[in-house]
């Protein structure tokens, strides 16, 4: 880099992120409440727990890459969803 300031993010840039933000944090009270209600294995609870940890730093990383980021919070939710629908019947 050439030592540069980034430009100034859009507001547009901002929105999404605090939706994709949304999404993250809706999931992990999810996850709890799952837990908490004993509706999956323990083990399904640490592995989401890990992927929420991965996939947030990640977008709190590259937060202005908004296709990316809105694709994986909402495919954490989704995977969160189906896997909970299975482990739970």
């Amino acid at each position: 880099m050439s030592g540069e300031a980034s430009p100034e993010p859009t507001p547009r840039q901002v929105l999404y992120a605090l939706v994709a933000g949304g999404f993250v944090v809706v999931v992990v009270i999810l996850i709890i409440g799952a837990a908490a209600a004993g509706l999956v294995p323990t083990w399904w609870s640490a592995a989401l727990a890990f992927l929420v940890a991965i996939g947030g730093t990640w977008m709190a990383l590259n937060w202005r890459r908004t296709g990316e980021v809105l694709s994986i919070s909402i495919g954490i939710f989704f995977v969160w969803l189906v896997g909970t629908l299975i482990l739970a019947s």
